[in-house]
């Protein structure tokens, strides 16, 4: 995709009257990350696509077998049955990814088996055929801490059958800013947090809340054979400021009925060949 040649095309529209019917064109550009090069470039007429399928994928217990994590939990679309489940996290403040992938066009992807190490992990059996994930992720966490505040970052990622995990994007929020608002805009239908003092809210030790927001947009194909793993962990040094507290504090997940934990994925129904 040539960015400088749509830059260019724009300009000649609006600046030189040239008629190239550039904004008679789908107005959206999307690349899925895993299809074959001559088919990954898309477009769209709107955003998010007309054909996304939202769809609940739930944290569940393991082990899963794929992670070396402090839980190896289960990553399904079947909501929890079960009361009182939930893991536990001491978080560990070395938990850290590369800033490579969220600000650079040309991405070098980390392979984050070290992070997840340094986490919590929901991972889903080999999928069986390929899934295309093109959109905005959220994420409903049900959580509570032994602090008055806490540091969530969710990872959506992609592990291959040999067990390397791949960064597919990301979410971040701080708990005391778990608040949503209207944002008074057309904001997709996701949720919105405006950080205002007024609406910022402390941890009340053990009592657990939700958190729901989003992850970047992504598009992403998921291959054969690879599974979907979401990580959470309370800390990312190498991008943010979490305050260091002595001794570490203890994070809870909860994933049991009527307060499970989940993720919603935009799914993309594959094209016929």
């Amino acid at each position: 995709f040539d960015f400088a040649a749509e830059h260019l095309r724009w300009w000649d529209f609006w600046l030189k009257g040239i008629d190239n019917r550039v904004m008679q064109e789908d107005p959206v550009h999307y690349y899925v990350m895993g299809a074959p090069e001559e088919t990954a470039w898309r477009s769209a007429r709107t955003w998010p696509l007309r054909q996304e399928q939202r769809t609940a994928y739930w944290f569940g217990p393991g082990p899963s077998g794929s992670a070396k994590s402090v839980n190896d939990g289960g990553l399904s679309t079947k909501a929890p049955k079960a009361k009182g489940a939930k893991d536990e996290l001491t978080v560990d403040y070395s938990a850290a990814i590369s800033p490579d992938p969220r600000w650079t066009v040309e991405r070098q992807f980390p392979e984050l088996s070290a992070n997840d190490a340094k986490g919590l992990t929901y991972t889903t059996p080999p999928l069986a055929a390929p899934l295309e994930v093109t959109g905005h992720p959220v994420v409903h966490l049900w959580v509570s801490s032994s602090a008055p505040d806490a540091d969530l970052f969710v990872y959506l990622e992609e592990v291959d059958g040999k067990g390397a995990s791949r960064y597919v994007t990301e979410g971040m929020l701080r708990a005391s800013n778990r608040a949503t608002a209207d944002p008074g805009y057309d904001l997709m239908g996701l949720p919105h947090h405006r950080g205002n003092q007024a609406d910022r809210a402390e941890l009340a030790p053990g009592r657990p809340v939700e958190l729901v927001f989003d992850l970047y947009p992504t598009s992403t194909l998921f291959q054969p054979g690879h599974r979907i793993r979401v990580t959470v962990t309370g800390a990312d040094k190498a991008n943010a400021r979490t305050p260091e507290r002595t001794p570490p504090p203890r994070l809870t997940v909860w994933r049991e009925a009527g307060r499970g934990s989940w993720i919603e994925l935009p799914i993309i129904p594959q094209r016929n060949p």
